[in-house]
């Protein structure tokens, strides 16, 4: 791969701004999860209703991949990344001025527009900057962005969204946004100038043409089935437990061992990775996330209890994405360093429909069936994830 020359300590740099722009997009995306039911009663939103509204963003992230990475591809990093927290800055502040269904629509679809653009940069920025043995680590580092992100997301919606309400929230967490785009300014550019001569539909062609090799096709799916159980589960999980007779506050808190065995068992899989491969990592968080996920389905309703076993279902998220991506980014360094982000949108796109269809489905089986029917039928997804990711090939 042909690397943009940069020092150490720029690369640092390049990491903790990539880092702090993860941390913010996941702590203002999760913040709404806990306060969901309160938004619900306010608002007087049904519960499958509102799965739209938290299906919708990632709608957009999904759909707006492919685009965004072809502009990466040949316009650069940089100002995607800047523009894309902006972006979702300015959604998040809408939702904090939001009184209908229509506007907490219109507020999620345009963070989550912002958020593509970062994404899906981000990760290209980690494969530009790093080779193939070091790659887990790079990765590794923004799952423990991811981690105390959603530590802190589940943690201010839940507490301080009981404290101070949710549109104080959504507020406070709009300035944030928008300071970190402005410190992102400082990023370097990563992108190699070789792309400049390629045409648009030719990075496409050339980037579509990838998913007809068995190792990223698989892939795409196990990061989509996985994205579609856990993103469907953590939906669920509010209205569970609320009507368990559990606080809002207290739902914050359940979130957080999820968010601390996702974080460190992400950053985990990503060093191991580079020692013994993606596909063996992969395989075993596939099947321990699907195990802890049926357990759960059975759990008494009891804080503790919900809190510990959720946890691990935590190793579907973090772990999963990272190993998924390296495992498509090595692919793609492989045949063709041109259509990284390209690529990378495409897989995105597929991996994010996943994570939205999981509330939509999520609340259609809350209502219908209940919510531990909703839990096994989403454990199931786990597991036929963890079938495909043993089909995986390595060289």
């Amino acid at each position: 791969m042909i690397h943009i020359p940069l020092a150490t300590e720029h690369r640092n740099k390049q990491m903790l701004l990539l880092s702090a722009g993860t941390f913010c997009i996941f702590l203002a995306m999760l913040s709404l999860i806990p306060l969901l039911p309160v938004v619900s009663d306010e608002l007087h939103i049904s519960r499958s209703s509102l799965g739209w509204v938290a299906g919708v963003f990632m709608i957009c992230m999904a759909f707006l991949q492919i685009p965004f990475g072809l502009l990466s591809d040949r316009f650069g990093r940089k100002w995607m990344i800047v523009v894309g927290i902006f972006v979702f800055g300015v959604g998040v502040a809408i939702l904090s001025e939001s009184y209908s269904f229509i506007s907490l629509l219109t507020a999620r679809a345009i963070s989550g527009a912002g958020a593509a653009m970062f994404f899906q940069t981000s990760f290209t920025m980690v494969g530009d900057m790093y080779d193939f043995h070091e790659r887990g680590k790079g990765m590794g580092i923004l799952a423990v962005a991811t981690g105390f992100g959603t530590v802190s997301g589940y943690s201010v919606g839940g507490v301080l969204g009981e404290l101070y309400g949710w549109r104080t929230i959504f507020m406070w967490l709009a300035a944030f946004a928008f300071l970190v785009s402005l410190l992102s300014v400082q990023l370097h550019e990563t992108r190699s100038q070789s792309h400049d001569k390629h045409t648009s539909g030719k990075l496409l062609y050339l980037s579509l043409d990838l998913f007809r090799t068995r190792t990223i096709v698989l892939a795409t799916l196990v990061g989509m089935l996985c994205m579609m159980a856990v993103v469907g589960a953590s939906y669920i999980l509010p209205f569970f437990v609320l009507d368990s007779g559990i606080s809002t506050a207290s739902t914050g808190l359940l979130f957080i061992p999820y968010a601390i065995i996702s974080s460190l068992g992400a950053s985990s899989c990503g060093c191991l990775s580079d020692i013994v491969g993606r596909k063996k990592p992969l395989v075993i968080v596939t099947l321990l996330g699907g195990t802890a996920l049926l357990i759960f389905s059975h759990v008494p309703a009891s804080t503790w209890l919900i809190g510990a076993s959720f946890a691990f279902v935590g190793l579907c998220f973090g772990p999963v994405v990272t190993l998924s991506t390296m495992i498509l980014v090595d692919e793609v360094v492989r045949t063709d360093t041109r259509i990284l982000a390209t690529t990378m949108g495409t897989f995105n796109m597929v991996r994010w429909l996943g994570g939205a269809l999981g509330p939509v489905l999520g609340g259609v089986f809350l209502d219908v069936y209940g919510a531990k029917t909703a839990f096994m039928v989403l454990a199931g997804m786990i597991f036929l994830a963890a079938v495909f990711s043993v089909g995986l090939r390595e060289d």
